[in-house]
Formats: C-alpha cells, sequence, structure tokens
C-alpha cells in the first residue's frame, strides 16, 4: 500500500502511506514532519469547526460585566487529529480540505485494523 494524500494545498500537507508507516510533511507546522509507525497509532480524528460554547458564554458574562457588547462567537478550528502512543499530532485544515481529511483518516484507521 504506497499512497499518498494531500491534506492540504497552502501551505502543503499530505501524508504518504508505505507498508509499515507512514510519513507526514506538514509545511505549516515541521514538528508534525517524520515517519510514524501504524502499530504506534492509537486513534484518528477530523475536528471539524465549531462554536467553542464554554469561551463565548465566558466571554459574553464578561462583556456584560465589563459594558463592552462585542458579543464575539469563538470558533475552533478545523484539524486532523493523530493520537500516537507517544505523541498527538494536528494539522491544521480549512474549509475546503474536511473531505481530504476524512479521506486520510479512513485510511489510517484501517491501517490500525491492519497493524
Amino acid at each position: 500500500m504506497n499512497s499518498t494524500i494531500e491534506i492540504r494545498n497552502k501551505p502543503k500537507a499530505s501524508i504518504i502511506f508505505n507498508e509499515e508507516k507512514f510519513e507526514i510533511i506538514d509545511s505549516k507546522d515541521s514538528s508534525n514532519n517524520g515517519f510514524y509507525l501504524f502499530d504506534k497509532l492509537l486513534n484518528v480524528d477530523v475536528i471539524e469547526r465549531k462554536t467553542d460554547w464554554y469561551i463565548t458564554v465566558l466571554s459574553f458574562i464578561v462583556d456584560i460585566f465589563t459594558g463592552s457588547a462585542s458579543g464575539s462567537n469563538y470558533k475552533n478550528k478545523a484539524h486532523l487529529k493523530i493520537d500516537l502512543e507517544d505523541s498527538s499530532i494536528k494539522i491544521w485544515l480549512s474549509n475546503d480540505d474536511i473531505d481530504k481529511a476524512h479521506k486520510a483518516k479512513k485510511l489510517l484507521n484501517e491501517s490500525i485494523l491492519n497493524a
């Protein structure tokens, strides 16, 4: 199984699948770059952009007491989260990258089962 999924175009991020390991190339966060063994892979998930209600409500309460009615709605950034035995990797996504991230998630999860 040698294949590549380009998760993000700008800046470039991709996952290269090999027989026993996968490689991450992330131009935005070089600490993600490297080779990782499938048998060290615990979980893969796509976290989509959504409202962080805790921060939104907290900021609303602070706005009430300070008199500044900014009324901001705080959102978490979308990312592909890869949990390994000794670390966790986050590859940040835009809305256009979500489908590619789900495809990578599927392939990585299949690799967990085959490892």
